[in-house]
């Protein structure tokens, strides 16, 4: 109950009982009705952008952005500090591996190389080289193209030292050179040629390995 003052006339408009005050005469300024929802929606943008959950931006270098260099090892990054290095989880194949990417495992495809499929001639020749080149872990440089047609994650693949896995894979024989697109397709093509000429590796030292084919679609019979 609100404190009347020592007085018999009427109250000064300071001074309301409770039943006053909640006769609805006195209404609230219209600042103090959205005030709560004023925090909740700020509460809610901090959560949302502050979430240390939420997924990383990527940070990728485009072969734009990178020299190669030719060595008598390889083809190598002339600056392979400046690209994202992943881990690696396991090697599929020659030209497919699964990494660490962005804290989710992800199926990695080689941007510039093409090898065999299970059970095809130098399938395991290529697998095997490709594990000993990746170790532990790789760096990536993208292109155009950040995906394939499966989904999967597609780069130019260098060894921590720069080593260029893709090209290497091809100079040695192992592996065809990805002749569609690509910043680094003409080095690596060039490569091929040498190691064709040369009769270089599983694929060229002895009887040639025809080259895999994508199945044709069938098409449909015209009304």
């Amino acid at each position: 109950m609100g404190v009347r003052p020592l007085t018999d006339g009427p109250l000064p408009p300071a001074f309301k009982t409770d039943a006053e005050l909640l006769s609805g005469n006195r209404r609230l300024p219209v600042w103090r009705l959205w005030a709560p929802l004023a925090w909740m929606v700020l509460g809610g943008a901090v959560v949302f952008f502050w979430n240390p959950r939420s997924p990383k931006r990527t940070h990728s270098v485009s072969t734009r952005d990178i020299s190669l260099l030719d060595k008598p090892e390889g083809l190598f990054c002339a600056q392979p500090e400046r690209l994202p290095k992943v881990a690696i989880l396991r090697i599929v194949d020659g030209d497919t591996a699964e990494i660490l990417w962005q804290d989710q495992p992800t199926y990695l495809r080689y941007y510039g190389v093409d090898t065999t499929e299970r059970g095809q001639p130098c399938y395991d020749e290529a697998t095997a080289r490709n594990r000993a080149l990746a170790g532990g872990a790789v760096r990536l440089a993208f292109d155009e193209r950040e995906r394939d047609a499966h989904g999967r994650l597609l780069a130019y693949v260098f060894t921590d030292l720069g080593l260029s896995v893709d090209a290497q894979l091809v100079a040695e024989g192992l592996g065809r050179a990805w002749k569609r697109d690509g910043g680094f397709r003409d080095r690596i093509v060039a490569l091929e040629a040498k190691a064709r000429d040369a009769k270089i590796g599983c694929l060229w030292s002895g009887d040639p390995v025809p080259e895999k084919r994508k199945p044709r679609r069938k098409r449909r019979a015209r009304a």
